[in-house]
């Protein structure tokens, strides 16, 4: 077993009691299956030779407490098996948003959001294939032909090695053909769907832009061809799937067939009871049925197989050093004084600084614009000040200590970015603002909505029950601005940064919106780093910074 395949067992293999319990209770209902159909074949057949149903009473007794059985032993098992894979998930995702925390944001730009949310949804998803589809059929069909052929050998060894030969076939010959045949498409099911979700996200975020510009048939189309090579990769797998059950079916009836040859001639021979001849013939359909679960278990290892690979890949990313923000134990707690002296920032895989020769002091109450043309680097500052972005030179002090002797969560609970295109989570307006602070109450909220000219817009409607819509559909560009900087606010920010915080209005609009944002932002000695490129804001602020 190669390095790779150990790993990926791993990621995907639960190893709590609950897994254990459950592979043992998918034996028991296979076996509970087997003997059922085998008392019930031996009921029939021994009915037909008795008068009194004295001498069926135990078979009968049988029969019923196989089925129960059977039917107890997979709700348990679809119960234990489950919640042993569920739990399983539940720990992953944790892990791989811890593992992307320090990436983001300006550590994936090579990669879209789609991609990555592929990974974290549906590559997750996957991983419960080993236990579900492979570990566990596997380990349930093997066991009950195991005890099965031993069962039937016992009765009558011609039989039980006919029945031997036909399974070995089975799990040699039909499972390996099939999989085979499915190879190609299992391997490209996941990138597929990792495409389908970009481009699934690509034409949800941008769709007026697409419109607007008469591009939305050619974005459609694209998607279409990609649902399309998805399906047919799908079909191919199900195509596969079902060559291996109908060999796994020809097997069937080939042991079926010799079970009642070498039973029948037995029988003949007064070597076995007649009854039993029914048991030879019609006991091989349940062996197969529990046998042949295990026939997809190729194709769903090798999808866990490339799913478990994406999502490894993710976990042993190295940080780059762009990104590997070092920190220390000291607490900033009160904002005295922020400087960057001749700071350069460089991205990660880039040769060449975004910004090189920087300087920046700020201080209590002060409002300061950083302006320059697009990709001049004004949001890498913002990024740099944040503690998402390394420098690459220079020195970056808070309180005139290196801002490394600070840890970075209590920097980052008191320097606070408002983004140009904030974040509207899908849920009413309270959730929104507890997002910034969890503890606060209506009261509270309330107070904080008017500060920024919010509340008697949302009171007129359903308070703070109000229904933001997803991404924010339901509030316009201002508002949502406005909410942003009230959670900013929430939050306890003392350096609060506004990237281009009028970019999604109009121009009269705007004027009247960034007063207002600054007059609030700007209030209880709070300092303000305004980033835009216009220029006839520089009469709100104290000083101009030009990149």
């Amino acid at each position: 077993m190669s390095n790779r395949t150990k790993v990926n067992l791993a990621l995907g293999l639960p190893r709590d009691g609950f897994f254990k319990a459950g592979l043992i209770v998918a034996v028991l209902q296979g076996l509970s299956a087997v003997a059922l159909l085998g008392v019930s074949a031996w009921l029939i057949s021994r009915a037909a030779e008795v008068n009194s149903i004295v001498y069926l009473g135990l078979a009968i007794v049988g029969v019923r407490g196989f089925a129960v059985g059977r039917a107890t032993f997979r709700y348990v098992e679809r119960l234990l098996l489950h919640e042993s894979a569920f739990r399983m998930l539940g720990e992953r995702r944790p892990q791989i948003f811890a593992k992307l925390a320090p990436f983001i944001p300006a550590g994936l730009s090579k990669q879209s959001r789609g991609e990555i949310i592929a990974r974290i949804v549906n590559d997750v998803d996957e991983l419960q294939n080993l236990p579900l589809r492979v570990i566990s059929p596997l380990v349930q069909a093997v066991a009950v032909a195991s005890l099965s052929v031993v069962f039937v050998f016992a009765l009558l060894p011609a039989a039980g090695l006919a029945l031997l030969l036909s399974l070995l076939l089975g799990f040699t010959v039909a499972i390996p053909i099939s999989a085979k045949f499915s190879r190609i498409s299992d391997e490209t099911i996941a990138p597929l769907k990792s495409r389908l979700s970009e481009q699934s996200l690509d034409i949800l975020e941008n769709q007026e832009l697409y419109l607007a510009f008469g591009w939305m048939n050619t974005r459609r189309n694209a998607l279409a061809a990609t649902h399309r090579k998805l399906r047919k990769a799908l079909a191919k797998t199900a195509v596969s799937n079902g060559f291996g059950l109908s060999l796994f079916s020809l097997l069937t009836t080939v042991a079926m067939i010799s079970g009642a040859w070498f039973g029948g001639h037995a029988v003949e021979l007064d070597a076995v009871p007649g009854a039993q001849l029914a048991v030879f013939m019609l006991l091989p359909m349940a062996i197969f049925e529990i046998a042949q679960s295990a026939q997809p278990a190729a194709s769903a290892f090798r999808k866990f197989q490339v799913s478990a690979s994406r999502i490894n890949e993710l976990l042993t990313r190295v940080v780059p050093p762009e990104l590997e923000i070092a920190a220390g134990n000291e607490v900033f707690s009160e904002f005295q004084s922020l400087e960057l002296s001749n700071v350069s920032i460089t991205y990660p895989d880039s040769h060449q600084p975004v910004v090189a020769g920087f300087n920046l002091r700020l201080l209590p109450g002060e409002v300061i614009i950083l302006s320059g043309p697009s990709g001049a680097g004004k949001s890498s500052v913002a990024l740099a000040l944040c503690r998402l972005l390394n420098l690459s030179a220079g020195t970056y002090e808070l309180n005139n200590r290196p801002v490394a002797n600070f840890s970075l969560d209590s920097v980052r609970s008191r320097i606070g970015l408002v983004e140009q295109n904030p974040m509207i989570f899908i849920g009413n307006l309270r959730a929104n603002l507890l997002f910034a602070k969890p503890e606060a109450n209506d009261s509270e909220l309330i107070e904080i909505l008017s500060s920024v000219g919010l509340w008697q817009m949302f009171a007129n409607r359903d308070g703070l029950d109000t229904e933001l819509g997803d991404r924010g559909v339901l509030v316009s560009g201002g508002e949502a601005q406005r909410l942003a900087l009230a959670r900013a606010i929430l939050a306890g920010f003392k350096v609060l940064i506004l990237d281009e915080p009028t970019a999604n209005v109009d121009r009269e609009t705007a004027d009247g919106l960034l007063h207002e944002l600054l007059r609030v932002a700007n209030a209880d000695d709070r300092a303000v780093v305004l980033i835009t490129h216009e220029a006839r804001y520089k009469s709100l602020a104290n000083r101009e910074i030009r990149l």
